[in-house]
């Protein structure tokens, strides 16, 4: 505007008393206007920020929850075989991977911090001779699976995705062994370490879906025998489980 009124000038254009004050009333209005709009902008962004907080669930803490659904157990296998107290090089063993129905229950004791137990149906794990053992066959058959304690960090602040980590104890039950080139097969309980993360997706403030995952650290011994000399097996499992399904928060 200040060029323009110079170029005006210069071409013996003279403003006069009443020009200026309607330019001056002009840029009075066009800032009126301008200062009125981003206001506006900035209530309504507040408005849709409050909203958006208001639709975010929370519970007040301690409030319980619930993880149900399907769980696939992978284990990551590694052993040391011995027959009659000689290892026997190059022996492996391979077990399959498993799915099944898993649920966690868990209590926040803060907003942000929880505890949770979690476990499942105990499914039925073939264990099978590989490496040089391969052929030989199903070395036996156990049914049990790792349940863990852990404690979790909730993040928040995202709205309804409430991601969390966590750390624990993994243990490994065993409830039954079956024979097969194995007999007497017999598989000891073990203990270890576990790392934890996951999220909750929540709908309301009280449903949600979640996805977790799960990787433990744990080794077990087997024992039995093989045309009557003693096998032994240190046997590290290093799972990995993943569990989704649905929350409930009480």
């Amino acid at each position: 505007m200040l060029f323009l009124t110079t170029w005006r000038e210069s071409k013996g254009y003279k403003p006069e008393e009443s020009d200026r004050a309607k330019f001056h009333m002009s840029t009075q209005l066009l800032a009126t206007v301008v200062s009125s709009f981003l206001a506006t902008t900035a209530a309504m962004a507040a408005d849709f920020a409050a909203a958006d907080a208001a639709q975010i669930p929370t519970l007040a803490p301690p409030s319980f929850y619930l993880h149900v659904g399907l769980a696939g157990i992978f284990n990551d296998v590694s052993a040391r075989i011995s027959i009659a107290n000689a290892r026997v090089p190059g022996a492996a063993v391979t077990i399959n991977d498993r799915a099944t129905f898993a649920a966690e229950a868990g209590y926040f004791l803060t907003s942000n911090i929880a505890a949770s137990l979690s476990g499942g149906v105990p499914p039925l794990s073939k264990i099978e001779a590989s490496g040089s053992l391969s052929g030989s066959g199903t070395i036996g058959k156990s049914r049990g699976g790792p349940f863990s304690a852990t404690i979790h960090y909730h993040f928040d602040g995202l709205g309804p995705l409430q991601p969390y980590i966590g750390v624990g104890v993994a243990v490994l039950l065993i409830f039954a062994d079956e024979d097969r080139l194995i007999r007497r097969y017999r598989t000891d309980d073990a203990i270890g370490p576990v790392l934890q993360a996951g999220f909750d997706f929540m709908f309301d403030a009280h449903w949600g879906a979640f996805f977790d995952v799960k990787k433990g650290f744990v080794t077990t011994t087997t024992k039995g025998y093989l045309s009557g000399l003693p096998v032994r097996s240190s046997v590290s499992l290093d799972p990995v489980v993943l569990h989704s399904g649905l929350t409930y928060r009480f």
